[in-house]
Order: C-alpha cells, then sequence, then structure tokens
C-alpha cells in the first residue's frame, strides 16, 4: 500500500499499543516489533506458520455499542473457526485511557491474506500479523 488512509496519529497509537492474550498458562502481552517466545511457543505448538491478532470492534475507529461491538466479535470467532485457527481471547489496550481495550483474538494457523481479509471484512484499520518467531507487525488494511 502506497499511502494510508488512516492518520499517521493513529498508526502510532497502534505500534505503543499493549496487544494482550490469555492463554492457559497466563496472560502473553505482545509489542509491535518484538519477539515473544511465549507466541512463539503457541505457533510451534501448532504446527503453525503465524498467526493475526484481531478484532472486529470499532469498525474504523468509530466507537459502536456494547452490544454491536459483541455481535461483531461473535461473528468474526465464527470465521476465524471455520479457518481452522486456535483462537486465544485477548485485547488491545493503548496508551489512551479514554479507549477502552478492545476485545480481540489472537488467530493462530490462518494466513496473513486470510488475516488481512478478515479485517478488511470487519473495516479495521489494520491488523497485527505475528510470524513464527512471535513478532508482531503491524499491517495498515487501508
Amino acid at each position: 500500500m502506497s499511502v494510508s488512509q488512516v492518520p499517521a496519529e493513529l498508526v502510532e497509537a497502534y505500534n505503543r499499543t499493549q496487544y494482550r492474550m490469555q492463554t492457559e498458562n497466563g496472560e502473553i502481552v505482545l509489542r509491535i516489533g518484538e519477539p515473544s517466545e511465549a507466541i512463539a511457543a503457541l505457533i510451534e505448538a501448532a504446527a503453525a506458520d503465524g498467526g493475526a491478532f484481531i478484532t472486529a470492534e470499532n469498525p474504523f475507529s468509530q466507537p459502536l455499542t456494547v452490544d454491536e461491538n459483541k455481535d461483531r466479535q461473535d461473528r468474526l470467532r465464527e470465521d476465524l473457526a471455520v479457518l481452522g485457527a486456535l483462537i486465544i481471547d485477548g485485547a488491545g489496550q493503548g496508551e489512551d485511557p479514554s479507549w477502552p481495550a478492545e476485545a480481540s483474538f489472537t488467530a493462530i494457523g490462518i494466513t496473513r491474506d486470510q488475516a488481512c481479509g478478515l479485517g478488511i471484512k470487519y473495516e479495521q484499520n489494520a491488523i497485527v500479523w505475528i510470524d513464527a518467531t512471535g513478532t508482531g507487525e503491524l499491517i495498515l488494511l487501508r
């Protein structure tokens, strides 16, 4: 993508966000550009090449009601299940206290193209792709 429609301030906020996932062994926090041995181990255990951290909440950063966001998350979970993903609940928590954490999923075992397609379907500005080393990469979708 040559020029993004996502404002630079928002991209910077995404880069500073903590991408949290709740596993049976406790919470894992992913940060963009920083490898995570714990996430790499989950990817390896699933015999996968990577995964994604993705949400369906608040399309294009426009707040929705709790019920609307829940419905969108339920549909995203169904889409991820159809793709055979290992789904881990989580939340993206930015530094801005006025913006609440967004419910999200870590989906291990889907492809980067599938992750981007779901991000586009659910009108997200970006997704986080996680490679086999457990390193998160911000992927802008518009």
